[in-house]
């Protein structure tokens, strides 16, 4: 999923991801971007460790402010959606050198779609995991045209709801269950019901 290329992984935390990508030639060189000084004080302790100071470049800094030019792909996960949205708002002047934007939202994952595709990139893949009980999507966007997205490619991903891995299907069937236990509490409001109901029948309509 990630081009060979020079990337930046926006709250790096210990850099185990970039240092792993780094390490396994998947990129060309890196940055690792991270604001807390307790996480930042580990990242340098890790480079260090494996004597990676000149191919994996720390920065204590905020999101993208200070990422080169030079960087063409950017990684943003273990983060909320509305940060990650934050995040690239902040400074779109940034992307302009970015080809590709690989995110891991842990909410709002439909705001995140519909927002980086408004912007002047395309879904290129999608991948749905599942560790530790939670489930976990990946989306790499690519710089392309704009790209017209349904309602259902918003709220499920194209790609996603197109190849319905064995994840996606137990997520979905999951909340199903969840749905129909809710809707036996007869003290919900009419509002919620509804609510739960639509959701139910969205979610059938895609599985």
């Amino acid at each position: 999923m990630v081009p060979f290329s020079v990337a930046a992984d926006i709250g790096a935390d210990h850099g185990k991801l970039i240092i792993s990508l780094f390490e396994n030639n998947k990129i060309s060189h890196g940055y690792a971007v991270e604001n807390k000084k307790g996480p930042y004080n580990r990242l340098l302790k890790a480079l260090q460790d494996r004597n990676l100071e000149e191919d994996i470049i720390p920065l204590f800094s905020n999101g993208i402010s200070d990422i080169p030019n030079t960087v063409s792909t950017l990684i943003i996960a273990g983060m909320g959606g509305g940060l990650i949205i934050d995040i690239l708002k902040a400074h779109p002047e940034k992307l302009k050198y970015v080809d590709t934007i690989i995110v891991d939202p842990h909410n709002q994952i439909p705001e995140v779609r519909e927002y980086i595709t408004s912007i002047g990139f395309v879904i290129a893949e999608e991948k749905m995991v599942k560790e530790d009980d939670i489930y976990y999507e990946i989306i790499k966007f690519i710089k392309g045209d704009v790209a017209y997205l349904s309602d259902k490619d918003i709220e499920f991903g194209p790609l996603l709801r197109s190849e319905k891995c064995a994840a996606f299907k137990e997520k979905y069937s999951s909340r199903i269950d969840q749905i129909n236990h809710l809707l036996e509490n007869k003290s919900l409001p009419k509002e919620k019901v509804t609510s739960l109901i639509n959701e139910r029948t969205r979610i059938e309509n895609v599985l």
